[in-house]
C-alpha cells in the first residue's frame, strides 16, 4: 500500500512554513525552531506528546484527535527524514528574500513583504490542508520558548539532541 505523507512533500513544507511565518509575524527566526515547528504542523498529533508541565497548555490535548493509524512513525526518524526538505525550503526562502541570513547568529531575518502574492494567498486560504489549530497553538505557546536549554524546544519536542547544547 502506498501512502502519501505531507511531511515529506517539499511543496507542502514550503506552504506550511509560509503559513507559520505569516501567523507568527516575527522579525527573527532560528532555523532549528522553524524546522521543529514545521514538523509539529505537519504532524499535529505530536503536539499532544510534548513534554510540557501537565498543568500548563491543557489545550494541547485536543491534538489527540489528529492521531491516524496509518501515520504510525517514530517522530525523531521522520524529523530527520524531513531535514533535506527543510533545508531546501529555507534555502528557497533565502533565494526569494523571505529569509535573510544573520551573519552573527544561526538565525534569519524575516521579510514577510517578500512573500510572493500567490503563495501568500494559498498559505492564508481556509481551504488548504494545513492545521490552523496547530499553527495557532505554536504561535501562542511555543514561539517564546528557547530552542536550547533544560526547558527548550529540543527537549520538549524530543526531536533533536540537546544534552550538550550551550545556553
Amino acid at each position: 500500500m502506498l501512502l502519501y505523507n505531507k511531511a515529506l512533500d517539499a511543496n507542502h513544507a514550503l506552504l506550511r512554513m509560509t503559513a507559520l511565518l505569516i501567523s507568527w509575524k516575527t522579525d527573527m527566526v532560528e532555523g532549528e525552531a522553524l524546522r521543529m515547528f514545521d514538523f509539529l504542523i505537519a504532524n499535529p498529533a505530536h503536539i499532544e506528546k510534548l513534554s510540557l508541565p501537565k498543568d500548563e497548555f491543557i489545550e494541547r490535548k485536543v491534538f489527540k484527535s489528529y492521531r491516524n493509524r496509518y501515520q504510525n512513525f517514530e517522530p525523531k526518524s521522520l524529523f530527520n527524514a524531513m531535514k533535506d526538505i527543510h533545508f531546501m525550503v529555507i534555502e528557497r526562502f533565502v533565494e526569494i528574500g523571505i529569509l535573510r541570513v544573520d551573519k552573527n547568529t544561526y538565525s534569519y531575518h524575516v521579510e514577510l513583504d517578500n512573500i510572493p502574492n500567490g503563495l501568500r494567498v494559498l498559505a492564508e486560504s481556509k481551504e488548504n490542508s494545513i492545521s490552523k489549530q496547530a499553527i495557532e497553538f505554536i504561535v501562542a505557546n511555543l514561539t517564546q520558548i528557547s530552542v536550547t536549554g533544560p526547558a527548550g524546544l529540543k527537549k520538549i519536542t524530543s526531536l533533536m539532541d540537546y544534552k550538550y547544547d550551550v545556553n
